[in-house]
């Protein structure tokens, strides 16, 4: 009996675990995920400044 009971605790901690590693690893894929899309808001407002500079400038 008591067998059963260590196996289902430790079903439970590797339950928990997986599911913590879990969250961590998409917690770091998100804040991956927003710091490209902050280096692509950058580039992206940059090119936009030099294409609204140079458009004034042929006007």
């Amino acid at each position: 009996m008591s067998h059963f009971q260590a196996s289902r605790h430790i079903d439970r901690t590797s339950s928990r675990m997986k599911a913590e590693t879990r969250e961590s690893t998409s917690a770091e894929v998100r804040e991956e995920i927003e710091a490209e899309r902050r280096v692509v808001e950058v580039r992206t407002a940059k090119l936009r400044q030099q294409r609204l500079a140079r458009e004034s400038a042929g006007s």
